[in-house]
């Protein structure tokens, strides 16, 4: 069974300047990912603009991802819906497509309690033949589930594999490292907390800026491996200002624009976002210099293009 680990970029979902979902761009994208060494990517995530897809175009999106990996990355195939009949459908998708797992979330809007959300999770157990991970983010469920929870899913729910802890509480990530099963992996959602989650025993990091900066935050990965704590920490610093300016707007309307100033495919955002574009995006035009220096690899040329 598939297990998380290491960088799993979440990567925007790509459409064409006419907002078709642009499927060269989603293989194109992680071809480029997997060969800078990246351990996983999701596809139709929360920066993926997932509730903007139809099913048949989640569908596409996740074996575009996996035509992308060609085994070379694990590809996570999200399915953020409440409704577990909706979450199935797309959970079948991703295992006809050879996805290697589904990340769920916990039901939004209609404010569970702890039991509603334990049951709910164990009954998408019993309908996914995939792994799960379960995606806890507070700023966008409207919820914040306890580390209590937490790890009561975990100890109990075989079919969950992992969490993806977005809440920004750092001691709730600590209990739930130190209480749940040994084999149970916990990544990190922030980009801007992946290393002291690591040094806390987290697995890995599902973030946005895995995409972004592919290599810094796998070589981030390695050196905490090593326990090369001093070389760990300059690869978190450097990549803050770049966290700071593609989060100044609703992600992932920041992440796309910076995405097409690289020369790498971004694309337009759906309703009720708004494209950033050319005279909107100084911010992120000044990263341009800063990435070439941190990762030449991930600015592939283009910005002239970009800025029309």
């Amino acid at each position: 069974m598939y297990r998380p680990y290491g960088i799993v970029a979440s990567l925007v979902t790509n459409f064409t300047p006419s907002g078709a979902l642009d499927r060269k761009g989603i293989v194109a994208t992680v071809d480029f990912l997997a060969g800078q060494g990246i351990h996983g990517v999701c596809i139709c995530g929360g920066t993926g603009e997932a509730l903007s897809l139809t099913d048949e175009e989640h569908a596409v999106a996740v074996e575009a991802a996996v035509e992308g990996a060609a085994g070379r990355c694990a590809v996570v195939a999200g399915a953020l819906h409440v409704d577990p009949a909706r979450i199935a459908v797309a959970a079948r998708a991703a295992a006809r497509a050879r996805a290697d797992a589904v990340m769920i979330i916990a039901p939004y809007f209609v404010r569970p309690s702890p039991d509603d959300i334990y049951d709910h999770v164990a009954r998408l157990a019993d309908l996914v033949d995939l792994p799960l991970i379960l995606f806890n983010t507070p700023s966008r469920a409207g919820l914040d589930m306890d580390a209590r929870l937490l790890v009561r899913i975990a100890t109990h729910i075989p079919k969950v594999v992992g969490f993806k802890e977005a809440s920004g509480d750092v001691a709730k990530f600590t209990r739930v490292a130190r209480e749940s099963p040994p084999d149970f992996r916990l990544l990190q959602g922030l980009d801007d907390l992946v290393l002291p989650s690591l040094a806390l025993g987290g697995a890995g990091a599902l973030i946005t800026l895995g995409a972004v900066l592919p290599r810094l935050f796998v070589s981030l990965f390695d050196a905490v491996g090593r326990n090369d704590v001093a070389r760990a920490r300059s690869l978190q610093l450097a990549a803050v200002p770049v966290i700071d300016a593609v989060y100044a707007t609703p992600n992932p309307s920041g992440t796309k624009r910076l995405l097409e100033l690289l020369g790498r495919p971004g694309g337009p955002v759906r309703p009720p976002l708004r494209t950033v574009r050319a005279g909107q995006d100084e911010h992120l035009t000044r990263l341009v210099p800063l990435i070439e220096q941190l990762e030449p690899e991930a600015a592939l040329g283009g910005v002239a293009e970009a800025r029309t």
